[in-house]
């Protein structure tokens, strides 16, 4: 008898949890909509950067200067992490922004290496 109550619970309890989950990803599906549009925003604003970067290395390759930038990269990160509200910190803005210029640069670089290179 105690198996039968055992295996009543086990279905019970499943049965509620398989609905809290369902109610929980209709709950969210709105949210994860809008996060999924702010992504693609963010990728194609991130492609639209690199594509002024790239702008930014021909130039530099024309002065024979190097990629890299480290007063340009202190003064971009001073700015954005000035503009940080609630809920991200200036410090926040600043690790994320480190990791973008971090790319870029290496980017950058690379592109100006391989423009370089004799054909």
């Amino acid at each position: 008898m105690s198996i039968r109550y055992l295996l009543l619970f086990c279905f019970c309890a499943f049965s509620l949890f398989s609905q809290q989950s369902t109610d929980l990803a209709q709950a969210l599906e709105p949210s994860r909509q809008r996060i999924n549009s702010i992504d693609d925003q963010i990728v194609k604003l991130l492609n639209e950067r690199a594509q002024a970067v790239r702008e930014v290395g021909v130039v530099k390759k024309q002065f024979h200067a190097p990629a890299s930038a480290p007063g340009r990269e202190e003064q971009v990160l001073r700015r954005v992490a000035g503009q940080a509200g609630a809920p991200l910190t200036g410090a926040a803005i600043e690790a994320i922004y480190k990791v973008i210029l971090r790319e870029m640069s290496a980017m950058e670089q690379a592109e100006m290496e391989k423009s370089a290179r004799p054909q």
